[in-house]
């Protein structure tokens, strides 16, 4: 299971990265028409894909570094009399 934490982490790095690239080359091109195109929307999607998987890969934690539970309070809710 850690190698798949670390691969997700992996992947959503290198997709930002491209995304920046993407944008970047759009810029010092100076692209116009189909290319720019192209490179805005590539690269606006592989950055907002990046964000959604790197909250994914933090969300998906449910234990602090000391490996105890997160606290819910659902979960108090039934040890109440």
């Amino acid at each position: 299971m850690r190698t798949f934490r670390i691969f997700t982490a992996v992947y959503a790095a290198v997709m930002f990265l491209v995304g920046v690239a993407l944008f970047a080359l759009w810029l010092l091109l100076d692209l116009h028409g189909f290319p720019k195109g192209l490179c805005q929307g590539a690269g606006g999607a592989l950055i907002v894909g990046s964000v959604y998987l790197a909250v994914a890969h933090v969300r998906r934690r449910s234990t602090d570094s000391s490996g105890r539970e997160y606290w819910l309070p659902s979960r108090d809710a039934g040890e109440q009399p």
